[in-house]
């Protein structure tokens, strides 16, 4: 049964809906840099009979001041909010950084999830020097470049105005943390250990985890679905996220 959030101190959006615990439930990790509001589109399953809720990492939004500087201990903050949340399986839903700590939990804790969904990330997420030199030296402008890359050529220029801001908020060390931490981050030798349900969403035009990394989770993770999403980039869930929402209730209908 969950608990009040607020009493662990941890930032978070749900849906509309009250938790129901007849429901699956459906948890949402951002990635570097980012906050749970990323997931917004997402929250609107909770129309469909579904618990939803989107978290906001340490350090990120409002979830404190202290932040994570590695993806195993990220992986080890989540899995005692979950143990903490509830008391059955749930679905978890990571991008980027967030599929990175959603495969680390998967690996350490397999009971905790009744699926996994991992949206435009790999088994290894290597940071380009100038964007981790960057993010100390020039802040601002190296998160509008970053920008740049996380969105397709033709996403609507809102909202890479948008990602930037969102980017920006928890400030320099944090953002440089998790670069850092997915940068040294490789679950490759552990996918064989994923037993969990497993869907795999890509970007056809994701240039910061190109379809290949999405490729190699899924030949690598056994029983997993790939769906790669034409036209969108490494943010598909924003710039495609009446398909994305399309592809997650298929994944919960089938293995609820």
């Amino acid at each position: 049964m969950i608990k009040t959030l607020k009493n662990l101190s941890i930032g978070y959006q749900g849906g509309k809906s009250p938790f129901r615990e007849d429901r699956p439930t459906l948890i949402m990790i951002h990635g570097a840099g980012g906050k749970g509001a990323i997931w917004s589109s997402q929250l609107k399953l909770s129309d469909n009979n579904i618990n939803t809720y989107a978290i906001d990492l340490p350090g990120h939004g409002q979830s404190g001041k202290t932040h994570i500087k590695s993806i195993n201990k990220y992986s080890d903050w989540l899995i005692k909010v979950l143990e903490a949340w509830f008391q059955g399986p749930v679905y978890l839903m990571g991008n980027s950084m967030g599929g990175a700590i959603a495969q680390e939990v998967a690996v350490q804790n397999n009971l905790l999830l009744k699926g996994l969904i991992l949206v435009g990330t790999g088994a290894s997420l290597k940071v380009a020097p100038q964007f981790l030199d960057g993010l100390l030296t020039n802040f601002e402008n190296t998160v509008d470049k970053i920008m740049t890359y996380a969105y397709s050529k033709n996403a609507d220029k809102n909202l890479v105005i948008e990602g930037a801001k969102v980017m920006k908020e928890p400030g320099s060390s944090v953002v440089h943390g998790d670069f850092s931490a997915c940068n040294r981050f490789n679950s490759r030798d552990d996918l064989d250990k994923i037993s969990t349900p497993c869907l795999i969403i890509c970007g056809e035009e994701d240039k910061l985890t190109p379809p290949d990394e999405s490729q190699h989770l899924h030949k690598n993770i056994s029983g997993s679905t790939l769906k790669i999403i034409p036209h969108a980039g490494h943010m598909v869930m924003i710039e495609k996220h009446e398909e994305v929402n399309r592809l997650v209730l298929e994944f919960i209908r089938k293995t609820i």
